[in-house]
């Protein structure tokens, strides 16, 4: 827990004042998304195109900045994302784009994000923040045995239960052909 203070000290007495002396004033939101983009800094993760044949892509490192953000805003779709980044300033500024004439069109948002699945992104930033987090950590964990145990489908049946069931083992109703009449039952007045 001591390191998740330090961190949060950090971002707290640091970041955010440089970071609302230039947006203004931030929400809980906007609080939480700079908090996460900056523990688990994903741009780390994005490799470097500079140089490369072709047109230079579009900011990988701030489209990757605004998938983060769709999640923490819980946004359904790209196309609400897309929508959110022009006309949210302090978004779209903490995403790395400084107006709107900056930002991707849709398409390259969704092909940014079949390269960022195709090269398993999120699975190497959560591990890569699994890793220096817990760097010097023992975790304890339990183990379970996972042998299979035979046992009965079906509980057997009691001495007691077939006892009383075996009274009533003739189905009700008309004797078949050959099959003994059960002795008719005396009612209480006959008994006494």
């Amino acid at each position: 827990m001591a390191k998740g203070s330090q961190y949060w000290s950090r971002i707290q007495g640091l970041l955010f004042p440089q970071v609302e002396e230039e947006l203004g004033p931030l929400t809980k939101k906007q609080q939480q998304l700079i908090t996460i983009l900056e523990v688990i800094r994903v741009e780390q993760f994005i490799p470097d195109r500079f140089g490369l044949e072709g047109r230079p892509p579009k900011s990988r490192e701030a489209i990757a900045r605004a998938f983060v953000a769709k999640m923490v805003y819980n946004m359904p779709t790209t196309t609400a994302l897309w929508e959110r980044l022009q006309s949210d300033k302090n978004i779209r500024r903490i995403c790395g784009w400084e107006n709107r004439r900056q930002i991707p069109s849709e398409s390259t948002f969704s092909r940014a994000f079949a390269e960022f699945a195709k090269s398993a992104l999120p699975q190497r930033v959560h591990r890569e923040l699994i890793k220096k987090t817990y760097k010097e950590t023992i975790v304890l964990h339990n183990l379970r045995d996972a042998t299979t145990i035979e046992a009965r489908e079906h509980p057997s049946k009691n001495d007691t239960y077939s006892q009383k069931n075996s009274k009533s083992q003739r189905k009700r109703g008309r004797p078949k052909k050959g099959e003994e009449k059960l002795p008719k039952k005396l009612t209480r007045i006959e008994k006494q």
